[in-house]
């Protein structure tokens, strides 16, 4: 079976459970694909953010900062996830806002970021323009939006025809170089037992897109009464919330913390790293490793044909899943009392059937093993 005969989320598979998709060769849905850049052409885009800060573009561990910042950032990114990396400033102003901007002809290019009231989705968007005083173009282009972060254009298309979410990677790599374990609470107060995650690198990538896949089930259970998902509804929330470029940009991120050196030693830009991994002759190989490193990366155990400690992992994991769920409700409710209660529930164990941990990660297991 070769890579991309893996099936596509959206694809009819013969009534099968659903599944978490990792490679596609379709873009996510809502990314029209006339809008979907190259690699090359991304990256190209990264390269001008690096060269608006001179003398900073070899000194990955800042660099990689302000490029993820970009596309990530506010709703706890500083105070929760990567809070080392807080002060660094980003290039752009970033604002939250309930209406996107829209340019000449009406249109935005921004797409939005649902938050939930009253169990209904409602719309947030995360809006990235230029400052008054960029030091290229001045204020002439204040207020507007920078083609890097219109279009989702972080979602990219690949050589070999499948598509990838480049910010993702950033996340990943942000996080590998600041990590941390996430929870409510101070670090000296880690001891106290309250819903955590080991790992920020696993929050910021692909544990914190499924659990977003989870965060949906639960607002759809009770938005219909505690109704049953049924299988298409459950397919339909990972499609948004983890579709495959999101999990191949989470999964190279730990390849590629785990092939190159990102302390800023060797002299390299990021986009010459991204450039080589995704673009240069040396592709197929690191397209061929990818699984292996993310699993190993993960704690997984790979006898060349199955993970030999797949249920020792899964017995980790489950606990941080279910955590991971709490954070992105708390995120994600505009009600202040039900964005503590409702975490808290989930905590307890009162969804577990709703949220399905060890289902959701089974699934990406599957997946996994498919494809390493």
């Amino acid at each position: 079976m070769t890579n991309l005969d893996i099936p596509e989320a959206g694809i009819k598979t013969g009534g099968i459970a659903p599944f978490q998709p990792v490679l596609s060769r379709k873009p996510e849905p809502g990314h029209a694909e006339k809008d979907v850049l190259s690699a090359q052409e991304f990256i190209r885009l990264l390269k001008e953010e690096e060269d608006y800060f001179p003398g900073e573009q070899t000194h990955l561990p800042l660099m990689i900062t302000r490029l993820r910042k970009i596309f990530y950032d506010k709703w706890g990114w500083n105070k929760e996830l990567i809070r080392r990396a807080a002060p660094i400033e980003c290039r752009y102003e970033v604002t939250i806002t309930n209406t996107p901007p829209r340019d000449s002809s009406g249109q935005s290019h921004i797409r939005r970021k649902p938050h939930y009231k009253n169990n209904d989705e409602v719309d947030k968007y995360r809006v990235v323009t230029y400052r008054k005083n960029d030091r290229v173009y001045g204020d002439t282009r204040a207020g507007q939006v920078p083609l890097i972060y219109q279009k989702d254009h972080q979602e990219v298309l690949l050589p070999d025809g499948s598509y990838c979410d480049l910010a993702h990677v950033l996340a990943g790599l942000d996080a590998y170089n600041n990590p941390q374990r996430v929870s409510p609470v101070p670090a000296w107060l880690e001891f106290l037992v309250v819903p955590h995650c080991d790992s920020n690198m696993d929050l910021v990538t692909w544990l914190g897109d499924i659990a977003t896949s989870s965060e949906a089930f639960v607002f759809d259970y009770l938005r219909h009464n505690n109704r049953p998902l049924s299988p298409e509804a459950e397919q339909h929330y990972i499609n948004i919330n983890a579709p495959g470029s999101d999990m191949l940009g989470n999964i190279d991120s730990y390849a590629i913390a785990r092939s190159y050196d990102l302390s800023g030693s060797s002299g390299r830009r990021l986009t010459e790293i991204l450039e080589e991994f995704y673009i240069s002759p040396a592709r197929a190989f690191f397209a061929q490793k990818r699984y292996a490193l993310f699993g190993d990366a993960v704690g997984l155990k790979w006898d060349g044909h199955r993970f030999t400690n797949e249920e020792e992992w899964l017995r980790r994991y489950r606990p941080q899943l279910r955590d991971a769920t709490t954070f992105m409700i708390y995120s994600l409710t505009d009600e202040n009392a039900k964005s503590i209660l409702l975490p808290l529930e989930i905590w307890l164990g009162k969804y577990s059937d709703v949220v399905k941990a060890d289902v959701m990660l089974r699934l990406f297991l599957k997946t996994l093993k498919a494809l390493i």
